[in-house]
């Protein structure tokens, strides 16, 4: 995940530092993005379910943008990915192929978590102020492409820690959905995004309802 976000933040450098000679080669018609964020987990509680304080996740995408008649206001529909990851406090996912997914306790561990990969169709409304102010409102579906586990902790209770990961998770949505705020000054945004459907199925596990903030970089 380190390297993921490594990743991520040299592409959003490079956004930033090409941002006006992208603007300027796609006329404005083209917008890369990149955010960073953390996830708050707004849904119910569950049963050895609980998160800590920071889950990082980390989206990009690509969309064109669609002029609103004469005014410097755009509609824009993209593509682009979405990774979430929940880091579980004192529990494991110690069976991800149940057909409904539940969470052992663990009093030794390094790290404890879930993540979630989609692929992205967002739709944006985006108001440009002053030309330097910009306010989006939008929506995004969400197509899970992958899903996995990780525990790095004394899994087995024999006093000594073990790495853990399976490659996928069971009784998960294939699609979810969620609305989407930035403000933003130039190429800088602050992100907002709510998620409306739990990345489980309904019964089938914790009802996840990510409230995800965090800061975006754009070619403005």
């Amino acid at each position: 995940m380190k390297k993921c976000f490594l990743i991520v933040l040299t592409l959003m450098m490079s956004v930033v530092a090409n941002a006006q000679l992208i603007k300027d080669r796609t006329n404005g018609k083209i917008t890369v993005g990149f955010d960073l964020f953390t996830d708050i987990n707004t849904g119910a509680s569950y049963e050895n379910f609980k998160l800590r304080a920071i889950n990082q996740g980390f989206s990009a995408y690509i969309t064109y943008n669609f002029p609103m008649g004469n005014s410097k206001h755009t509609t824009s529909l993209g593509l682009g990915v979405t990774s979430h990851n929940y880091y579980m406090k004192n529990a494991w996912l110690a069976q991800p192929y149940a057909d409904v997914i539940q969470f052992t306790e663990i009093s030794s561990y390094k790290r404890s978590k879930i993540n979630f990969n989609y692929m992205d169709i967002p739709l944006e409304v985006n108001f440009r102020i002053a030309d330097k102010f910009k306010i989006s409102i939008g929506a995004r579906v969400s197509f899970l492409m992958y899903s996995k586990s990780k525990c790095i902790g004394d899994v087995y209770g024999d006093g000594h820690d073990w790495e853990v990961k399976y490659g996928s998770i069971n009784s998960v949505q294939s699609i979810v959905y969620s609305g989407t705020f930035r403000a933003g000054y130039r190429c800088v945004n602050l992100f907002v995004g709510y998620q409306f459907v739990s990345p489980f199925k309904e019964g089938k596990g914790p009802d996840i309802l990510p409230l995800s903030i965090g800061i975006g970089i754009r070619a403005f």
